[in-house]
């Protein structure tokens, strides 16, 4: 009988020297193929017993072999569309906790570059302007709120930095009683997040993309936040309505908005979010990290012993919820 295969699919360069190597010296006789020619993948089907980074979706039920698939991201909304697999008895797990620190950092670059003008200082600095701000047009970060919503292993990280800064904390997420927030962070329930917008000068999005979080965040919770509170978008695109917020900008609800996600992506050129003066927008490159494959690898390897091993599986997703 043939050996059983552990097919890896890396794009997006996540890949480096001695990858091979490494999991075949974990994988207990396995075959390790690693590919990104769907041909190649097509070939190999009958053997696939474990998947690792972006292995397309709509091949996992063609696997008769197929029991664990690692996922090379955080997320897992792309199980959304394939329900086909819910009945699938394979495990999928993800690289969640990998992500904090870059994505923290990414998100207060925007901060700190809006409350200190940067950008209009960057813009001056091309044309040889010595450009000067009076007190009340920049802003400080400490003593201000921000409200997290999906406050998870991101959002702990996020957390602590803005404790740093002197701020004041509160994170959203759906199971508060499990506790585990940082000492000094208020933890309280999604449902209640239309009691917290009015009290939030920065509302930090980090939702995942599940059924449930589709469009959540719309006009009746804009309408809800500070005209000077600022909506910061970290996680996915789709969990905001953008023509709400586009609204918003424009009517002046809200004071603006600071985006690395789109609801489409590439964000379309015609959309208006490219020129309104209050929005700082960059192309979701938050959870990039120079150290990115080898984070990655270290979760899979982990994993892979645990598989080998019998034991449970770190960061597994709910297939039925999405994450």
């Amino acid at each position: 009988m043939e050996k059983n295969v552990i097919l890896i699919s890396l794009y997006f360069n996540r890949g480096f020297s001695g990858l091979r190597e490494r999991v075949e010296a974990a994988g207990d006789g396995r075959e390790v193929v690693i590919t990104n020619d769907r041909a190649v993948m097509e070939t190999l089907l009958p053997r696939v017993e474990i998947c690792m980074g972006d292995v397309p979706f709509d091949l996992y039920s063609r696997m008769p072999r197929l029991k664990w698939v690692q996922l090379w991201s955080a997320g897992a909304d792309r199980l959304g569309k394939h329900p086909e697999l819910q009945g699938l008895p394979v495990q999928i797990t993800s690289t969640s906790g990998i992500h904090g620190r870059q994505i923290t950092e990414h998100l207060f670059g925007l901060l700190l570059a809006w409350s200190r003008r940067l950008p209009a200082a960057f813009e001056a600095q091309k044309e040889h302007r010595w450009l000067k701000f009076n007190d009340h047009e920049i802003s400080v970060l400490a003593g201000k709120t921000m409200l997290i919503l999906g406050y998870g292993a991101i959002g702990a990280v996020t957390a602590g930095t803005a404790l740093g800064f002197g701020m004041k904390v509160i994170g959203l997420r759906r199971t508060p009683e499990k506790g585990g927030a940082l000492a000094g962070v208020r933890l309280e329930s999604s449902g209640a997040l239309r009691e917290f917008l009015p009290l939030a000068d920065y509302v930090v999005n980090i939702l995942p993309a599940t059924r449930d979080t589709a469009g959540m965040f719309g006009a009746a919770e804009f309408g809800l936040m500070k005209k000077t509170a600022l909506y910061i978008n970290v996680g996915r695109g789709i969990t905001t309505d953008e023509a709400a917020l586009i609204e918003a900008l424009e009517k002046g609800s809200i004071a603006g908005a600071l985006l690395d996600v789109a609801e489409t992506e590439p964000l379309p050129g015609d959309s208006p979010l490219w020129d309104l003066p209050t929005v700082l927008l960059t192309g979701h490159y938050g959870g990039m990290h120079p150290g990115y494959a080898q984070m990655a690898l270290d979760v899979a390897l982990l994993n892979l012993g645990r598989y080998i091993r019998g034991e449970p599986l770190k960061n597994l997703v709910d297939k039925s919820a999405g994450y």
